[in-house]
């Protein structure tokens, strides 16, 4: 019997439990990475904090509330907002399913804060949202600017001294989902620095000699984008630029026009929101696509000439309709500081940046910046273009009615990847277990054998 074992296996190997223990760790140590929670891992950090606590007289505490109401008192209006909405929104969940009683003797809220109504369990901002289902209405922003910037460039030539030679900006109105390609602004610039375009720049734009020939200066473009901006935005709207990337208004607008070259630009150019950057954590898992690829995405295809800057600016403007209408809601904005002498302020224009500069924001405190900023005009704009969109969408209904097909598509797609991710777990837990049973049958059979 001893022949044949030492025949069946490699010599020496059963003879050394050492290797096998260490694969049965492995084992152990594999399944209990596999099925923690990072739940358990903050419950075990958490009973250590009160535990220390207590072993040091309520210091650690004293400590820990200090730096903890410190740091409340400091925050940023949207962060503040933002927790007391989530708290609000807890409680009136658990009233409702009668898991905790409030101060209205567990029925519902009927009290109005202030901008806000309730109807029917859901918190609506007043003049803003008028229907909660309606992914258009969860925007905190009523129209949405597009711009994309054309520039003198050169073939191979990094460091050339771009200039802009168009400026679009194709209005968006967020609450009826269109792009309005009509009302929108385009004008051609006169470069200064270079006013012959060169060969690579005219064939990559579609931009002729005679286009920027006849038109007039940057700082003559922004006083007519200005006039233009008065005409067609009504007061009392809220409204934010958008751009694919930040090359348009951090590297174009501000470093090479206002930084350099010293033009002066409305403060409205010193923030926007990031197409691009939303599109990617959104739809893509944060990695970064192109125009092109992210249309496609969304079913899309592009329309008009490549690298002309109006055409380019509606296919974003498109896109974001797109977005919004799967249910993305643009809410981070990137904010360039207001550090240089350059800018002014634009009227029927507000900065919904945050204090400490770009982040998300929270819809309360921009309706309370537009509603400081216009007044009364605020109200009165709300009220009627409530009224308009009503109306659009009870004579366009086929645009709204499937609204979210696209997200439930998109959320389809998300859910096979993690089911894929849960497959591969579920085969390598499964190997784990059955070289954990070859292992343990091995020492079963070599005790059977010593036995024998």
């Amino acid at each position: 019997m001893e022949g044949v074992c030492e025949a069946s296996f490699p010599p020496g190997f059963l003879h050394f439990p050492p290797v096998s223990i260490l694969i049965c760790i492995c084992f152990v140590s594999s399944l209990f990475f596999f099925f923690a929670n990072y739940k358990y891992i903050w419950l075990c950090s958490s009973l250590c904090f009160f535990k220390s606590v207590i072993n040091n007289n309520n210091n650690n505490y004293y400590y820990y509330y200090c730096v903890t109401y410190s740091a409340y008192r400091n925050m940023s209006p949207h962060n503040k907002r933002s927790m007391e909405q989530k708290k609000r929104n807890k409680d009136r969940i658990a009233a409702y399913h009668g898991q905790r009683v409030n101060s209205h003797g567990g029925h519902r809220n009927s009290h109005s804060h202030s901008g806000h109504r309730h109807r029917g369990g859901h918190t609506v901002r007043r003049n803003r949202i008028y229907d909660p289902g309606n992914p258009f209405d969860r925007q905190l922003f009523d129209y949405l600017i597009v711009v994309d910037v054309e520039a003198t460039c050169e073939y191979k030539n990094d460091n050339y001294p771009h200039e802009i030679i168009e400026l679009p900006g194709v209005l968006v109105d967020v609450r009826r989902g269109v792009v309005d390609k009509e009302r929108s602004f385009r004008s051609y610039v006169r470069p200064q620095r270079n006013p012959l375009l060169t060969p690579f720049c005219k064939a990559l734009t579609g931009i002729t000699q005679e286009d920027v020939d006849s038109a007039p200066t940057l700082q003559e473009v922004v006083k007519l984008f200005e006039q233009w901006y008065t005409e067609t935005i009504p007061r009392g709207a809220k409204v934010a630029l958008a751009t694919d990337g930040p090359w348009d208004l951090k590297n174009f607008v501000h470093e090479h026009s206002i930084l350099r070259d010293h033009i002066s630009f409305p403060t409205i150019f010193y923030e926007y929101l990031d197409i691009r950057t939303t599109f990617a954590h959104f739809f893509n898992r944060g990695t970064p696509l192109k125009l092109v690829p992210m249309l496609e995405r969304l079913q899309l295809t592009f329309e008009g000439r490549e690298h002309c800057g109006f055409d380019d600016a509606v296919n974003i403007a498109r896109l974001a309709v797109s977005m919004m209408r799967a249910g993305c809601v643009f809410n981070y904005l990137v904010a360039i500081p207001l550090t240089d002498e350059f800018h002014y302020d634009m009227p029927n224009t507000a900065l919904y940046r945050r204090k400490e500069g770009s982040g998300y924001l929270d819809p309360d405190v921009v309706d309370d910046i537009a509603k400081k900023c216009f007044g009364v005009d605020y109200f009165t704009f709300g009220e009627r273009h409530m009224a308009e969109v009503m109306e659009h969408r009870r004579r366009y209904p086929q645009n709204f009615n499937q609204r979210n097909q696209l997200w439930k598509q998109t959320k389809m797609k998300n859910r096979g990847r993690r089911l894929y991710g849960v497959r591969f777990r579920m085969v390598a837990v499964a190997v784990l277990a059955l070289l954990g049973l070859v292992l343990f049958l091995l020492l079963i059979y070599r005790k059977v054998m010593t036995l024998l």
